[in-house]
């Protein structure tokens, strides 16, 4: 006996074949920026775990105990976060829509219609520029999204391609 069909199979004829998972990876030195800027935020959280419990008098049990916490903090966000980041993202720019992959423990996926896109920048921060990296931002009613960490040209390229494939027909 046979189920109707309800034209939400895979073989059906209304069915969309899923998009192919992005393949662009962002630049390699994204890890270095990354590992750097988490550098930076847990070395207050390791000097506070070294000088508490001596201002506190403490134990050496919670003073031990505090900074293998705030040394097994800074490993994490030093080394396996930065790796994890970098690992699972991705993005496509394709006629039709910008797809971004992106998260360390949650994969998010983000598909951006072009054309819904109304305007697209670069941007490069203090730290990116010393790594040679910038950020794509594309811009839609509903707010911004962001492809993060390529290298300048790799950037410039990108907002290129994706100012282009914005302009309507009667624009050129």
């Amino acid at each position: 006996m046979s189920t109707p069909d309800t034209g939400t199979g895979a073989g059906s004829p209304g069915a969309v074949a899923p998009l192919p998972e992005p393949r662009r990876r962002l630049a390699p030195s994204a890890r270095r920026l990354w590992r750097t800027s988490a550098a930076l935020a847990v070395a207050p959280v390791v000097v506070a775990a070294i000088v508490a419990p001596r201002v506190l008098a403490a134990g050496a049990l919670v003073s031990g105990a505090a900074l293998a916490g705030a040394l097994a903090l800074a490993v994490v966000a030093v080394v396996v976060v930065p790796e994890l980041l970098w690992r699972r993202w991705r993005y496509e720019i394709g006629l039709n829509e910008i797809d971004i992959r992106h998260g360390s423990l949650a994969i998010k996926r983000t598909l951006v219609p072009i054309s819904r896109v109304q305007h697209v920048e670069t941007r490069r921060g203090p730290l990116q520029r010393a790594f040679g990296l910038a950020t794509v931002i594309f811009h839609t009613a509903a707010g911004g999204s962001e492809i993060p960490q390529l290298t300048s040209a790799e950037a410039t390229a990108v907002r290129d391609r994706v100012a282009a494939l914005t302009r309507a027909p009667d624009d050129v």
